[in-house]
């Protein structure tokens, strides 16, 4: 059974701790950058030059978004995510990740973070577990195609 079998509360208060504050990876897919330059009306190699940057995994290269020199995404705004309609599945799984997901200790370290975890909606098991399946076909499939 898992930790967090009975449910796990959390809405996002737009604090965008998830956004900014530190370097880190929104690793995007083929689909996901297709998604992106549709919306900002751009072609998908003008988003890859202007809004991406590629990330040497020793045995291919994956996509992640630019970010600014304070660390935010390149797409956070005064009123938050450009690009909310057609945001990353990473951005709009969290804070249900693999990694978070794993132990209660890591997802209550999280919660010191974000005033989000904790409050608001009950996200139940079944939820979470389809927020982390996502995530693993998603990851799974653009390894997969890169290495092809």
């Amino acid at each position: 059974m898992a930790w967090y079998s009975g449910g796990l509360k959390f809405s996002c208060r737009r604090c965008r701790h998830c956004c900014s504050g530190e370097p880190g990876y929104v690793f995007l897919s083929k689909e996901e950058i297709e998604g992106l330059a549709a919306f900002l009306g751009v072609s998908f190699d003008e988003f890859l030059e202007k809004y991406a940057r590629p990330v040497d995994r020793g045995t291919y290269y994956d996509y992640s978004l630019k970010e600014l020199e304070d660390y935010s995404c390149i797409f956070l705004g005064e009123e938050g995510c450009k690009v909310y309609p057609v945001r990353p599945l990473q951005c709009a799984t969290y804070p249900f990740w693999d990694y978070l997901m794993s132990d209660r200790a890591l997802w209550n370290a999280e919660k010191e973070a974000c005033p989000g975890i904790g409050t608001g909606e009950l996200h139940g098991e079944r939820e979470i577990r389809e927020c982390l399946e996502a995530a693993r076909r998603r990851d799974n499939y653009r390894r997969l195609k890169k290495n092809c």
